[in-house]
């Protein structure tokens, strides 16, 4: 079965999270208990108000006393617990409608109307008293209130009772989310992998893409992605197109150019005085030129012919052509075994090109080979001029050449290392170029062990 497409995958992601989400945080409030509510002593006050409150209380000085309704028994209480003239006390509710839940010591608090009944019970029954007659013990539980003792300068230093409820249950819910969080997260990351798992599919295909490549991008995944699939393999196809079109062309032309240059040099040849050698000259390097295009035109078309080849062995044979020519070409052996797998004729054609260039330049190569676990290394060193460091990069493209003049000494059509680099890359390696210390350049074919 087909995957939705990504706009379903996404929007359903997003509301099962939602959903997930919602339901935890539900599911912890209604778990979560409630914040019990304030309770203090008259003791606790008097002892705040003394300046032991210990971080529970808030004291500040006031002008005037609180303007709640008083609370006598808390008040009659509280006077006698710091020595205070009950005048000077002045105690109310902070939450009139808790009043009637204060209880401890055999004490129960009931607010009737505006007036304060103090009942106190044990075994042998209960006793009821208002207002001044009823007076609450030190110790007795009760809900928050704020007091207040006028001192001698007539300003009233007033106590109240610091709400600290919220601070645990924001913590407690705080951790709370952040497990949910936590649990979510790991089904979100699957979700989002799996949704993004076909694209990551896609960018690897494009990343080793070439028009040569027979490879195409997948069709699998959302409808979206299956879109883009088709449509990046019908632009890759025109463009495999349009290039062997224009690669037929340009081995066209070269081909049909060696029949009137080989009836140019015939003619040449009959040129009488020191101009006929110049002409062949001339003929000979246009014939050279004309043989790199097509040399190019086939490295492109052609995938290389794999079959088991000694490294070492075949460019010892390339090395010993070359001296007896008379050129300065040295070999440094391998010191392991160099067989791979390998297209002897091209790669035979890719070793020429990096020694002509490097005879061209600089007089002489030292070719050296290095094999490592996974590769071996050909490298061809010469002593020339090297190449700009901001040439480097580009130095491979096409008909790209350093010198402007062409001239006869170094002239070509700048396929040389084109050519180089195809033929490695067909093998599945690299040709690299680098400039040695302190002149000269150093090319490496860089080739796989399969």
């Amino acid at each position: 079965m087909r995957p939705p497409p990504i706009l379903v995958q996404v929007a359903a992601l997003a509301l099962v999270t939602l959903l997930l989400a919602f339901a935890l945080c539900f599911g912890i409030v209604l778990a979560t208990p409630t914040p019990a509510p304030i309770r203090m002593s008259v003791r606790e006050a008097a002892a705040a108000l003394d300046g032991q409150h210990g971080g529970r209380f808030r004291i500040e000085p006031r002008a005037a006393p609180p303007g709640c309704p008083r609370v006598a028994p808390v008040e009659a209480t509280l006077a006698q617990a710091t020595g205070t003239q009950p005048g000077r006390v002045r105690a109310c509710w902070l939450d009139a409608a808790g009043a009637g839940k204060a209880s401890g010591n055999g004490q129960s608090v009931v607010l009737v109307g505006d007036r304060t009944l103090l009942v106190d019970s044990d075994a042998r029954g209960f006793q009821m008293r208002y207002d001044a007659d009823a007076r609450v013990g030190m110790d007795t539980s009760l809900p928050a209130f704020t007091a207040a003792i006028q001192g001698n300068d007539g300003r009233w230093r007033t106590l109240t009772p610091i709400d600290q409820r919220l601070a645990g249950w924001r913590l407690r819910m705080t951790a709370a989310f952040g497990v949910a969080m936590a649990l979510l997260a790991l089904p979100v990351w699957f979700a989002a992998r799996r949704l993004s798992r076909p694209i990551q599919r896609l960018a690897r295909a494009a990343a080793i893409s070439d028009l040569e490549s027979g490879a195409g991008f997948p069709l699998d995944g959302p409808p979206e992605l299956r879109a883009v699939g088709e449509a990046m393999n019908a632009m890759h196809a025109r463009l495999a197109r349009h290039a062997g079109e224009r690669l037929q062309a340009f081995a066209a032309i070269a081909h049909d150019l060696r029949t009137p240059l080989t009836g140019l040099r015939i003619r040449a040849e009959l040129v009488p005085g020191a101009d006929r050698q110049r002409m062949i000259g001339d003929l000979d390097r246009m014939a050279a030129m004309i043989e790199q295009m097509l040399a190019y035109a086939h490295a492109q078309a052609q995938p290389a012919r794999l079959q088991p080849v000694d490294l070492d062995a075949l460019v010892a044979g390339i090395a010993a052509d070359r001296v007896s020519l008379g050129q300065d070409v040295a070999l440094v052996p391998a010191n392991r075994d160099t067989r791979l797998q390998a297209d002897p004729t091209t790669l035979h054609r890719a070793i020429d090109n990096l020694l002509d260039n490097a005879l061209r330049f600089a007089g002489s190569a030292r070719l050296g080979i290095e094999a490592h676990a996974d590769r071996i290394d050909l490298h061809i060193d010469d002593a020339g001029p090297g190449i700009p460091e901001d040439q480097l990069a580009g130095i491979t493209t096409p008909f790209k050449r350093l010198e402007s003049s062409r001239s006869r000494a170094t002239g070509g059509a700048g396929l040389g290392l084109a050519i180089a680099e195809r033929i490695a890359e067909a093998h599945g390696g690299r040709l690299l170029l680098a400039n040695r210390t302190p002149h000269g350049l150093r090319a490496t074919l860089s080739l796989p062990l399969r």
